[in-house]
């Protein structure tokens, strides 16, 4: 289902593939360039190209004649979004008919990209018999292989990933980096980690100061509840207005584990509102699940920028990641505030995926509309089975272990890769269309699901195979910034098993 701008536009006119395999077939078939047009729900560069470059139609003339067009969204497709976003959205790639790429762009206006469509067509065109013969020499998985550490990452791993973390930390307004600044719960959610590890005071302090200072500032919605995505400055002032269900999601478990540790008020309190949010205004009945996203937009006729000058619309999609980080979130806070509404929230939710968006040949999908779209996501299988492993935890309940170890099992069959760690997505006809990559932040969730069920069913292979995506990784932690932040808690949590468990473990 294609989702434009909700302005005024022509882009429906553009003849746009939404799956690869049918674009890709059709590229081969007329030997035309692919154009890959990734955006996000809630950009409003993204809606301008809508209205602009797509509605203008000399370029839709280009494009439907010499190009194959291929429409993505990075919240539908965060495969293909790791692979080819140009440092954000839109993303505007250029392929050959067997994924070679040609060119990519950012946003562009519509002259430009007249410009820019017609560039690519004429060097495609004359550089056609070379771009084969490059076409040859790759291979699928090639490019995203690494040989396995020979060591595992010790103690001193996880300093330096703290480190890392806390120099990015922003001593002054929270959050992390000095420029626009994102809610990074998995960040924060690893400090908190290494606080009860190793009794860094610090780590404690800058996740308190994180929350509080977001909680004072514009990036919280105080008319509606809930926090935007992002804001443009360092001191949270100036938000970007959507807010995305991962994120609310994130911020819950850290309000959670905050005041489990704390046991101050004030983070119960915006644990509290944050439900209250999800509740009201994410939150389906009648599915049950919770849409993705709510975005902001403002009116094009108005000059001050007021609560009325916006509009909402929603993304409607079910996402299996970002629904089950809001389960075990649920799962905390109804023990952790005593709300039983919040746990029978949580399992309806929890079912709703099982039953509706996963098959026993292709495990969980990673979205549901009208239908289970995109199978076979590492993230979705790591995510929902740390749901399964806290549901079993909340209810005592047998069944949820045996669907975690249906995911686990999907996982080592499917997804990982011999040379160290698990592939982000499962095999395809299309391998060119981008090589499967292994990346820290994702294999650190998968690491986290298998301790989960190791330690719940007491089955060492879950064990071995947490320490497969670990050792994985090694080296200048650094430079992989704050994704590092799910593994170096993976990573804490292996290191502090008895020893026993930690150092018997065969490669």
């Amino acid at each position: 289902m294609f989702r434009f701008s909700p302005n005024p536009n022509l882009a429906h006119l553009v003849h746009w593939f939404e799956w690869e395999d049918d674009a890709f077939a059709k590229a081969r078939e007329r030997d035309r360039p692919v154009m890959v047009f990734l955006s996000a729900f809630w950009c409003r560069y993204c809606q301008r190209m809508d209205e602009g470059a797509f509605s203008d139609r000399e370029n839709m003339a280009l494009l439907n004649v010499y190009f194959v067009a291929l429409r993505v969204e990075n919240a539908k497709r965060p495969d293909i979004d790791a692979r080819y976003n140009l440092n954000g959205w839109p993303t505007i790639a250029f392929l050959s008919p067997k994924g070679k790429l040609l060119a990519a762009a950012n946003y562009l206006p519509s002259d430009e990209c007249k410009e820019f469509l017609l560039n690519v067509y004429m060097e495609y065109e004359q550089r056609k018999s070379e771009v084969r013969l490059s076409e040859n020499i790759e291979t699928s998985d090639l490019a995203a292989t690494r040989k396995i550490a020979r060591d595992l990452p010790s103690l001193s791993s996880v300093r330096e990933i703290t480190n890392a973390v806390l120099a990015m930390a922003d001593r002054v307004n929270g959050g992390y980096g000095s420029g626009q600044k994102f809610i990074q719960a998995d960040a924060s959610d690893f400090l908190l980690s290494c606080y009860e590890l190793i009794g860094d005071v610090s780590c404690l302090d800058h996740v308190r100061l994180t929350l509080d200072r977001m909680r004072e500032s514009p990036i919280y919605d105080e008319k509606e509840g809930g926090y935007f995505r992002t804001t443009t400055g360092a001191d949270w002032a100036q938000p970007h207005r959507e807010k995305l269900l991962a994120e609310q999601a994130g911020l819950l478990a850290n309000c959670l584990r905050v005041f489990r540790i704390t046991r101050r008020p004030e983070y119960a309190r915006m644990a509290e509102e944050i439900i209250g949010y999800l509740d009201k205004k994410l939150f389906d009945p009648s599915k049950p699940a919770f849409f993705g996203c709510e975005d902001f937009l403002r009116r094009e006729n108005e000059k001050q920028e007021t609560a009325e000058e916006f509009f909402t619309i929603m993304d409607e999609c079910v996402y299996t990641d970002a629904n089950a980080r809001a389960i075990v979130a649920y799962l905390d806070a109804a023990e952790g505030l005593n709300r039983s509404d919040c746990k029978a929230r949580a399992l309806g939710i929890l079912e709703f995926l099982w039953h509706r968006s996963r098959s026993e040949l292709e495990g969980m999908f990673h979205y549901f509309d009208d239908a289970p779209r995109v199978p076979c996501l590492l993230t979705d299988q790591a995510h929902m089975g740390m749901a399964l492993v806290r549901a079993f935890h909340a209810t005592g309940e047998g069944d949820f272990l045996a669907r975690a170890k249906k995911l686990a099992d999907f996982i080592l069959v499917h997804l990982t890769n011999p040379d160290g760690g698990y592939y982000d997505r499962g095999a395809s006809e299309l391998g060119f269309f981008g090589a499967r990559l292994t990346l820290i932040d994702q294999n650190g969730v998968a690491a986290l699901f298998f301790l989960m069920l190791a330690d719940a069913i007491k089955e060492r292979q879950y064990l071995e195979a947490a320490l497969w995506a670990l050792r994985a990784f090694g080296g200048e932690f650094a430079a992989h910034g704050l994704d590092t932040a799910l593994y170096g808690q993976a990573l804490g949590q292996y290191l502090s098993l008895p020893a026993m468990d930690s150092t018997t473990i065969k490669p």
